[in-house]
């Protein structure tokens, strides 16, 4: 059996943990938070609990995985019908995107634009250097200009043409015109709508994760941040706050780019180099406290244009069947932005008031807020920036080369990934590691070209 120290306490390293420890290794944890979960935990205010966003456990998780899900929540586990709409040519369309309503409430040229790409694709595709090209070759130049390119220059920080080609293959899952019809027919029966969400809020999966962890014989230490990995060759040496500890393997679900900077022996200067050209876009979640039941009926409004600064409004209480205190709702709204700047630098009460000028321009109801609360996530979007795309090629392959240190999860393998991805990373890290304590790089990295194909599900 193998000592494996685990940096990040989130869905990626509990799932690691909870199969290493169950296996028989011996596991401890670090997290530098005050919590498990990172950004698929939850929180409470004024006794609703709230999540980091808009997040739900996709019917696509593979089958292994959910049931251990399952298995620890129970019916707290809940099955429930997407209820979404999205801003499109100033109107509102249910999301998933859905026939009829298409039909109903877009306009018609938008339709015959969009057949007249269909018939153009053969003549018109370019090489998909960039996002743009991508998704103007899959389904046409109407759709990417009207939807994607304006959603993914608010996401990531920079336009569609400069964003690499690969952020599209990771972020945009319909592959044609046909592929997109195959869906609309899909999501417009009640079946074809449905999401796993927890009781007690999404952060309830990674809680009972850590849980089992424990219960297997792991420990998690909160509060613990790893500030220095020495690799030497049968063992490494963690420095965590004043203590020191030794592990056969550490497995990583650390920035690769913090991870530069308290590995030793230290990187070359070329790799110090390329991580310093990597962004990763933050985001600014306001949460504003209305005394009403209700906001709307609708569990999250997208929102891709460009004319707002919010990409998404979610009410954590549609989400699910709860028991949320009666006469109070939470709006969370997602602002993504750069770190340093003027949107993260706002105050709690600058942000609120920019959700509800956005509001009132959207023609939503409006809100009379008692009271805003603010969360700032500084590394939440990984950017394809086509200009860095070489010098990120090249930082994966050197965290390919670490030997007893295996980076892995959404920020260690630089992914995009969904909740249900990073728990697969997690299992088949641990799953990596043989009955004598020996990890299995081959194995590994048939998992991480495994990964390299996953597409984040809407």
């Amino acid at each position: 059996m193998a000592d494996i120290a685990i940096i990040g306490a989130g869905p990626a390293g509990l799932m690691a943990a909870w199969r290493a420890a169950e296996s028989g290794h011996n596991v401890v944890v670090f997290e530098s938070a005050d919590a498990v979960g990172g950004m698929s935990g939850s929180f409470e205010i004024q006794g609703q609990r709230v999540d980091y966003g808009s997040h739900r456990l996709h019917p696509s998780t593979p089958p292994h995985l959910l049931k251990r899900i399952s298995d620890l929540l129970g019916d707290e586990l809940q099955t429930r019908e997407r209820n979404g709409r999205i801003r499109l040519y100033d109107r509102w369309v249910a999301f998933p995107l859905r026939t009829t309503d298409m039909a109903r409430h877009l306009p018609i040229r938008f339709s015959l634009q969009s057949a007249y790409d269909i018939l153009r694709r053969p003549f018109t595709k370019k090489s998909p250097v960039t996002f743009n090209d991508e998704v103007s070759n899959r389904l046409g130049k109407t759709v990417s200009d009207q939807f994607y390119s304006p959603y993914a220059e608010k996401l990531w920080g920079i336009p569609g043409d400069e964003i690499d080609g690969e952020q599209a293959r990771r972020r945009v899952s319909a592959k044609s015109p046909l592929a997109i019809l195959r869906r609309l027919i899909k999501s417009s029966t009640p079946g074809g709508r449905t999401f796993l969400y927890p009781k007690h809020g999404y952060g309830q999966i990674v809680e009972a994760i850590a849980r089992a962890v424990q219960d297997a014989g792991g420990q998690i230490y909160l509060n613990s941040p790893v500030d220095s990995i020495r690799v030497k060759e049968s063992s490494c040496q963690l420095s965590v706050k004043d203590d020191q500890y030794e592990a056969d393997y550490v497995l990583s679900t650390a920035p690769l780019t913090v991870l530069t900077k308290i590995i030793s022996p230290s990187p070359s200067t070329e790799i110090m180099d390329a991580a310093a050209t990597l962004r990763v876009r933050g985001m600014v979640l306001s949460y504003l406290i209305l005394e009403q039941n209700q906001f709307t009926e609708y569990d999250a409004h997208y929102l891709p244009g460009l004319d707002t600064k919010i990409a998404r409004l979610s009410e954590p209480k549609n989400y699910r069947d709860g028991n949320d205190p009666e006469g109070v709702t939470v709006l969370c709204a997602e602002i993504p932005c750069w770190v340093g700047d003027t949107v993260w630098n706002s105050s709690d009460n600058e942000l609120s008031a920019m959700v509800v000028a956005d509001l009132e321009k959207l023609g939503l109801p409006n809100v009379k807020h008692a009271a805003t609360v603010a969360r700032r996530l500084p590394s939440v979007y990984p950017v394809f920036e086509k200009r860095t795309m070489v010098e990120r090629e090249l930082l994966l392959e050197w965290s390919e080369s670490l030997g007893r240190l295996i980076p892995f999860g959404r920020q260690g393998l630089l992914v995009p990934d969904n909740l249900h991805h990073t728990l697969a990373m997690g299992w088949d890290a641990a799953a990596a590691f043989d009955s004598k304590g020996e990890f299995n790089q081959h194995k590994w990295e048939k998992s991480i070209r495994s990964f390299r194909n996953h597409v984040v599900e809407d």
